[in-house]
C-alpha cells in the first residue's frame, strides 16, 4: 500500500454485546489525531454518566504509529487491549473505539471481560464500511483576477486536484499528499501566481 493510502472509516458505527447481565455498547469512530480521540472519549463519558466504565483504544497514523488504550478502572489489559487488538487485526487506522459498560451484577472475570470488550469492538468493525482513504494536502495560492483563466486552464487538465475559492479570493487546491511537491513546482510556472 502506498504511504498516502490507508484503510479507515468515514462514519461512526455502534454495536451492543451482552454478557451475564452486563451490557456493552461499542462505538467505532474516525479520528486522525490524539486530541480528537480524547475529546470523543470525554463526550461518551459525559453522555453515559451512569455507565460503570468507558474503555477505549485508538490507532492513528498511516503506519499505525500512535496506539493507545485505556481500561478505565477494569483489570489491567482486560478491556482496552482487546479493543485495540480488534482494530489492529483488521488493519484499520485513524480510528478510535469506545466500549461503554453497564454492570449487570455478575463478575465476568478477566477472560469474560476480554471476550465482552473485544467482542463489542469486533461487532462495530464488522458493521463498518472499511474504505481505502487518501491523505490529502492543501495548497493555498492567489492570482490576479485578470489572469485567473491561466489557473483555471491548468486545473481543467488536472482531475487529481480539487479546488475551492475562499471568501478572500484565494484558491485552496487539494490533492493527494504525495502529489503536493510536484504540484507546487508546476504552479510556480504559472505567471503572477503566488503560493502561500
Amino acid at each position: 500500500m502506498q504511504a498516502d493510502h490507508y484503510l479507515g472509516i468515514n462514519h461512526i458505527y455502534t454495536s451492543e454485546f451482552k454478557a451475564s447481565g452486563s451490557r456493552f455498547i461499542g462505538f467505532l469512530f474516525p479520528c486522525s489525531e490524539p486530541q480528537t480521540f480524547e475529546k470523543q472519549i470525554k463526550t461518551y463519558k459525559e453522555e453515559f454518566k451512569e455507565a460503570t466504565h468507558v474503555c477505549s483504544a485508538c490507532v492513528i497514523g498511516v503506519e499505525r504509529e500512535y496506539q493507545r488504550c485505556s481500561d478505565d478502572g477494569e483489570p489491567s489489559n482486560s478491556s482496552g487491549r482487546p479493543i485495540l487488538n480488534a482494530m489492529l487485526s483488521k488493519g484499520i487506522t485513524n480510528v478510535g473505539c469506545a466500549v461503554v459498560r453497564y454492570y449487570g451484577g455478575k463478575k465476568l472475570g478477566i477472560p469474560g471481560l476480554i471476550e465482552a470488550y473485544g467482542g463489542a469492538a469486533q461487532l462495530c468493525i464488522k458493521e463498518a464500511e472499511v474504505v481505502n482513504l487518501i491523505i490529502k494536502a492543501d495548497i493555498m495560492c492567489s492570482i490576479p483576477e485578470d489572469v485567473t483563466y491561466k489557473l483555471y486552464n491548468y486545473l481543467a487538465k488536472r482531475s487529481d486536484v480539487q479546488y475551492t475559492i475562499s471568501s478572500s479570493g484565494e484558491f485552496i487546491l487539494t490533492c493527494a499528499k504525495n502529489l503536493a511537491p510536484s504540484l507546487r513546482a508546476e504552479l510556480k510556472k504559472i505567471p503572477n501566481l503566488a503560493i502561500k
